[in-house]
């Protein structure tokens, strides 16, 4: 398994894209997205995608300069068509302009449709942070995507459905909620399967509705679904996936989940605050802050060094990265060696 610097992936990438003559803004906006989600060990949104964006481009899913139209705008919303571009370059697009509202009205939303997969929410939401604001982002599968099973049933009706926030803190990294509303998101099978590894129980059903551990009945013609977050509390995930699908499906105009045939994107709503319209930042960074040491005091069960925040298990990743390399699996690997 390879171990390469930030800086060599980034390199890789606009190689790659500069065959296929993506436009250097756009290719550097994607690749920052990619390899910024393996830096804090995500690798499910990382690198491992660069295939597929080539695979999409090839296909003419992708529309690399698509325009972003503004279908309707207010002082304080906007929605938007991405005209199948990119998705980094658009939910990118979407996030900054909901922090120039917000800097004006004090809290803006911008709902995307017809974007391509925007892989890691959180990164976006972290744009909100560096600008001391809280940024809050939905997102579905643009109607398809459907590999989700509803609390109860044991086919995918859902897509994973993620949810990402990020608070700022002075002078610190900020809290950053990223999750998917499923047990797990779809990318990290792809992980375990490029691995040989076997799944843990209780990420996925079969078609029958019994457990699996394999990552290929996933891919399989009747394929194993996975099962909303919560274990035997998973009403409570199956619930919050079905309003992050109205928010980002039915309010932005992308749709909810309704078909496996349905074309895959991401539909995306964005919320952005502005911390001062509210109260002076530093006071409020430092109630956070007091909040967290108040967190971390509790006595921590056997084996637990420390209690972490949201978030800061990818900070630590990302120092560590950093010293020791980003390790790639050798299937990614192969598939990139392919497209130099």
């Amino acid at each position: 398994m390879p171990n390469l610097t930030a800086e060599e992936l980034t390199d890789i990438c606009l190689n790659v894209f500069k065959k296929l003559n993506i436009p250097p803004s756009e290719a550097e906006i994607v690749t920052r997205s990619m390899v910024d989600a393996n830096r804090v060990g995500h690798d499910s949104h990382g690198i491992i995608h660069l295939p597929k964006y080539v695979r999409e481009l090839e296909a003419g899913l992708i529309q690399p300069g698509a325009p972003i139209e503004t279908l309707h705008e207010s002082a304080s919303i906007a929605v938007l068509d991405g005209n199948w571009g990119f998705g980094p370059v658009i939910a990118t697009h979407a996030v900054e302009l909901a922090i120039q509202k917000a800097k004006q009205i004090d809290i803006s939303s911008v709902g995307v449709s017809r974007c391509n997969e925007v892989g890691r929410l959180g990164g976006y939401a972290c744009l909100a942070a560096d600008a001391g604001m809280i940024g809050l982002l939905m997102a579905n599968d643009h109607g398809g995507g459907t590999c989700v099973a509803p609390h109860g049933g044991i086919e995918g009706r859902l897509s994973t459905n993620p949810i990402a926030c990020a608070v700022p803190i002075e002078g610190q990294n900020p809290i950053v909620l990223d999750m998917s509303t499923s047990v797990v998101a779809s990318g990290k099978i792809r992980v375990k399967q490029h691995r040989n590894e076997a799944l843990p129980q209780g990420w996925l059903i079969n078609s029958e509705g019994e457990s699996t551990t394999a990552a290929a009945d996933f891919y399989g013609d009747s394929p194993a679904a996975i099962l909303p977050f919560g274990g035997i509390t998973a009403h409570k995930g199956f619930g919050l996936s079905v309003i992050v699908d109205i928010l980002a499906g039915a309010l932005t105009g992308a749709g909810c989940s309704r078909s496996e045939d349905a074309r895959v994107g991401n539909g995306l709503f964005v919320l952005v605050m502005n911390v001062a319209s509210f109260r002076e930042f530093p006071g409020f960074s430092a109630e956070i802050e007091r909040f967290i040491e108040y967190l971390k005091s509790a006595k921590r069960a056997a084996g637990v060094d420390t209690i972490r925040m949201p978030g800061e298990r990818g900070w630590y990743e990302q120092r560590k990265r950093e010293q020791e390399g980003i390790p790639i699996d050798m299937e990614t690997w192969q598939q990139i060696q392919a497209l130099l």
